[in-house]
């Protein structure tokens, strides 16, 4: 795999070997906990700060907005705004409330917003850098997916037809691992494997009968 993220990529219609899955989830599981340690130790420092400084108003003021086409870009002085969804800002990075915590000095600012469910972060020295959610997002069910802060997506399923859509789309790539062809009243074929695939979905393809299979696909 180019990017290095994840060790092992898989081609089409061959079988992964479970050494590589298992080393691409070991590579996961290291990247997700480092990602993790370096947004809590921020949280962190913010948390302590606030409780040091509770008392002194100069530290954080609050304020709620009550003003059309407020910029977020624009917020670099250091308080709490909380936004109704009669005054969606623009810039927002999800939904259309929330409340924007503004922290630092001169030179480096931080933003946190903290939605319905999902908290983004993003910051500026000269410009202000992307929106990264720190909670990512879940979908539990049958078929489901995983969207981790850092953009990696994890998704998984269980289908009947040999054309399988995810229950996410990616956007750049997309590794989908072929787990089982669940065995029909007959047999089952250990040639079974993946055809064809693509940021939305596979198809598998076998010489025997199968009548269910089970996916996990990893991306982003």
């Amino acid at each position: 795999m180019t990017n290095s993220m994840i060790p092992y990529s898989f081609v089409p219609g061959t079988k992964a070997k479970a050494t590589e899955v298992n080393a691409n989830f070991v590579a996961l599981a290291n990247i997700i906990s480092e990602y993790q340690e370096t947004e809590a130790a921020d949280i962190a420092s913010v948390i302590e700060t606030l409780a040091e400084k509770a008392e002194k108003s100069e530290l954080v003021k609050d304020f709620i907005i009550t003003e059309t086409d407020e910029d977020l870009n624009d917020y670099l002085t250091p308080g709490n705004f909380a936004f109704l969804s009669t005054y969606t800002p623009l810039n927002i990075p999800a939904g259309t409330s929330g409340i924007l915590s503004v922290i630092g000095a001169e030179g480096f600012i931080k933003q946190i917003w903290y939605g319905t469910g999902v908290i983004y972060t993003r910051h500026y020295t000269t410009d202000w850098s992307e929106w990264i959610c720190i909670t990512g997002t879940v979908s539990l069910g049958k078929s489901g997916y995983i969207r981790l802060p850092n953009k990696l997506i994890i998704q998984y399923g269980y289908n009947h037809s040999k054309n399988v859509t995810y229950p996410l789309a990616f956007t750049k790539y997309a590794a989908p691992v072929f787990m089982k062809n669940g065995q029909n009243s007959d047999y089952e074929r250990p040639d079974t494997g993946i055809s064809s695939q693509s940021l939305t979905g596979f198809t598998a393809a076998s010489s025997g009968y199968g009548s269910y299979i089970n996916y996990v696909a990893i991306g982003y």
